[in-house]
């Protein structure tokens, strides 16, 4: 009897979908790097520094936002081959596909963490937070900062989300 029931309950609950079924795909081209109805958009691309001071990087990013950055680092901690420091970065946005983020000014607060694992090359694995100029937004970055060039070089790929 359970085998009969089976077939007529999922005839029924088709049955009870009250609307015509689709006939084709739905067009599931987003918008770009929007995320849903938020305002926020996924971003991604590359920032390239060079040391400009002890404590101080300067470059550019390139990418889906565009512009130059100042990166600005706290006191280092060490633990083995892991160095962390704090510090601030700053993005003054040029150009870019998100035009919501063009000719602002972002400030960002960083956490780097440097791994020591191939010296002269540093790995670095790095986290940062909107603090002024969007609403809010994280990011991550990784790559790679060399110490045998005078000044250091940094070449870093980054990756998250912006809400203007």
């Amino acid at each position: 009897m359970i085998k009969y029931i089976i077939p007529v309950t999922l005839l029924g609950v088709g049955l009870g979908c009250g609307g015509e079924a689709p006939t084709g795909t739905p067009d599931s081209t987003p918008n770009f790097g929007v995320a849903g109805s938020s305002g926020c958009y996924a971003v991604s691309g590359t920032i390239d520094q060079v040391g400009t001071g002890p404590n101080q990087l300067s470059g550019t990013i390139s990418g889906d936002v565009e512009g130059s950055v100042v990166t600005l680092g706290g006191p280092i901690v060490a633990r083995g081959a892991v160095l962390s420091r704090p510090g601030e970065q700053t993005w003054e946005i040029t150009g870019g596909v998100v035009d919501p983020l063009i000719g602002r000014t972002l400030r960002f607060h960083v956490e780097v963490v440097l791994v020591a694992a191939q010296p002269p090359l540093l790995r670095v694995n790095t986290t940062s937070r909107v603090v002024e100029g969007a609403r809010d937004g994280n990011l991550t970055y990784h790559g790679t900062t060399d110490l045998s060039t005078v000044p250091a070089t940094s070449h870093l790929e980054y990756h998250g989300v912006i809400c203007p």
